[in-house]
């Protein structure tokens, strides 16, 4: 049985084999001494050699402690697995690649100190984003802020410190559509920001396509509103409006004038109407597929094995 820790940071990895040691390095030498802690780094089915890094690591500290996950599972399912495995009375997350600098740690346990149960973390050079991410991002939280009424904080990622009985709320969502920013902006508890500038990537490349960015998006819209099937419902209505005044207007139009538009303005309502119902049925196959996700109740992730402590490895077996 681990013995609690003042604070846990957490950190998950996939293909960072160059970053890790320094990130090692860097956070050891930030934490105050007055603080007990422990690193957790999760492996997310790292196909290059980030696990004999690890190993060497926990080696090396028995204060390190890797969890290697039994396949890819993907960046919230990780963190996720982290936090299910920290114990210390604060736990800070942040990312392996260096871009979340380590020396603001200090600076989060501070506040956390203050009595605040959640410190964000919040990029303030945006700028060195492409155009379309930083652009993309902005109206996607002016939309989660707006219309779902969630309190996202802009420029906000996964680079955060939770007091433990945050932690322990946060672990009862168990759902397997995974947004976690959304889910610790609607847990509550006296929060603050903390701005820091981003590191440029230190090694390796960003595992977020723009693919991965959309279906990261869609999920955080679909977990927390059911807006999206009323906005299809809206678009329904308002189709149908349009249709029996488009009709009133094919009927005037014959009386005036003895003919009916042609073939192309009919055909170009076919394939609108068709084009809106695709929308509508893909908007409701998310939820569907949510749903049947849902009610399967598989675990989040599975456990390869655990390291920690001097040539200690750990079998995890559920």
């Amino acid at each position: 049985m681990r013995t609690s820790k003042d604070v846990s940071v957490i950190s998950p990895v996939y293909n960072e084999q160059d970053n890790l040691k320094e990130l090692y390095e860097r956070i050891k030498s930030v934490i105050p001494s007055r603080f007990t802690w422990e690193l957790i780094f999760v492996d997310d089915g790292s196909t290059d050699n980030s696990r004999e890094v690890l190993q060497d690591i926990c080696l090396k500290d028995n204060r390190v402690i890797s969890i290697f996950l039994s396949k890819n599972y993907g960046h919230q399912v990780a963190l996720t697995a982290g936090y299910d495995n920290a114990f210390g009375r604060a736990v800070i997350s942040l990312d392996s690649d260096l871009q979340h600098p380590p020396e603001i740690i200090p600076q989060m346990l501070a506040l956390w100190e203050e009595k605040n149960d959640i410190v964000f973390a919040r990029r303030v050079n945006a700028n060195n984003l492409s155009w379309f991410k930083r652009t993309s991002s902005k109206y996607f939280y002016k939309l989660m802020r707006r219309l779902f009424k969630l309190n996202l904080v802009e420029n906000v990622a996964d680079f955060r410190l939770m007091d433990q009985k945050v932690v322990n709320y946060f672990k009862r969502y168990r759902e397997a559509s995974r947004f976690i920013r959304g889910i610790v902006s609607d847990i509550g508890f006296k929060r603050i920001v903390l701005d820091y500038k981003e590191d440029i990537r230190n090694a390796g490349n960003s595992k977020y396509s723009l693919l991965k960015m959309i279906r990261f998006a869609l999920s955080g819209i679909i977990s927390f509103s059911s807006i999206p099937l009323w906005f299809s419902t809206f678009i329904g209505m308002v189709i149908s409006l349009f249709s029996i005044i488009y009709a009133c207007w094919i009927l005037c139009y014959k009386i005036l004038y003895g003919v009916t538009p042609g073939l192309a303005s009919v055909m170009v309502g076919i394939y609108f109407i068709g084009g809106i119902q695709l929308i509508s049925i893909g908007i409701l196959g998310e939820y569907i597929a949510n749903i049947f996700n849902e009610v399967k109740k598989r675990p989040l992730y599975c456990i390869d094995k655990i390291i920690k402590c001097e040539n200690e490895d750990i079998s995890y077996r559920n």
